[in-house]
C-alpha cells in the first residue's frame, strides 16, 4: 500500500521528504523544541510537499496543520498568524477542497490545474492592497509583534490560499513571497535568543525550497495535462 502510494514519486521528492521529517525531529531535540512545534513543522512541511506534486490530500493534511500552526502563533504573540488561521485559512480551505476534489484527474489523483483571467489576477491583487490597511489596523488593536511584517503575512497567505482554491500556478508564487515573510518572523526571536524556536524556523525554510520546487513541477503537470487534453 505504501510503496504504491509513492511509486510516483522522485528521488528528489522521497529525499526531500525524509530529510525534512528527520530535521525537524532533530532539531526539536536539539534545541529543546516543544512537541507542537515539532508537530506544526511535521505536517505543514508534509503538507507543502503534497500541494507541489497537486495531491489532492495535501488538503486533509492541511486541516490539522494549521490547528498546530495557530497554538504556535497564539505562545508566540503573532496574533496575525492566528488570526489568518481561524477566518481566512480555514474557511479558503475548504473552498479549495471542493475545487480539487472537483477538478482532479482520478488516475494519478492531482489536481488539473487551471489558468486565471488577466482581469481575475489584476482583480485580487488590487483587494489585497487594499485590504492591507484593513489587516493592519485589526493587528494593531491585538498588539500584535512584529506588526508590518504580521501584515505581509497575512496578505500573502491570502494570495496564495486563494490562488490554490483556484489551481493557479500563482499560488507558488504567492507561497514562496509568505515563505521569506515568515522566515524573517520567526527569524527575529531566535536572533533574541529564544533558540528553542529554530525548529519553527526551519518550516518555513524548508517550505522555500519545496515551493521553489512546486513551481517547476506544476508548470510539468500542466504541460502535461494540456498534451493529454489536445489528443483526447
Amino acid at each position: 500500500m505504501i510503496k504504491k502510494y509513492f511509486k510516483d514519486w522522485t528521488k528528489f521528492e522521497l529525499s526531500f521528504l525524509i530529510i525534512g521529517l528527520s530535521l525537524a525531529i532533530l532539531f526539536t531535540i536539539i534545541f529543546k523544541g516543544t512537541i507542537i512545534d515539532m508537530c506544526y513543522t511535521i505536517l505543514y512541511f508534509t503538507t507543502a510537499l503534497l500541494m507541489s506534486k497537486g495531491k489532492v490530500e495535501c488538503y486533509f493534511v492541511g486541516f490539522i496543520s494549521v490547528f498546530f500552526y495557530g497554538i504556535v502563533s497564539f505562545n508566540q504573540s503573532y496574533y496575525g498568524e492566528l488570526l489568518i488561521t481561524i477566518f481566512l485559512t480555514f474557511p479558503i480551505m475548504i473552498v479549495g477542497i471542493i475545487s480539487w476534489l472537483r477538478n482532479r484527474d482520478k488516475e494519478d489523483n492531482t489536481v488539473i490545474i487551471n489558468t486565471l483571467s488577466i482581469k481575475e489576477i489584476i482583480i485580487v491583487l488590487i483587494s489585497q492592497i487594499v485590504m492591507f490597511w484593513l489587516y493592519y489596523y485589526i493587528l494593531k488593536i491585538f498588539n500584535t509583534s512584529l506588526l508590518i511584517i504580521s501584515t505581509c503575512s497575512v496578505v500573502t497567505s491570502v494570495l496564495a490560499s486563494y490562488f490554490e482554491a483556484r489551481r493557479s500556478e500563482l499560488s507558488l508564487i504567492s507561497y514562496i513571497c509568505n515563505d521569506l515573510i515568515l522566515i524573517s518572523l520567526w527569524i527575529t526571536p531566535v536572533i533574541q535568543g529564544d533558540s528553542t524556536k529554530i525548529p519553527v524556523l526551519l518550516c518555513p525554510t524548508l517550505l522555500l525550497i519545496n515551493d521553489i520546487y512546486g513551481t517547476y513541477n506544476w508548470k510539468r503537470l500542466k504541460k502535461k495535462q494540456t498534451e493529454q487534453s489536445n489528443q483526447d
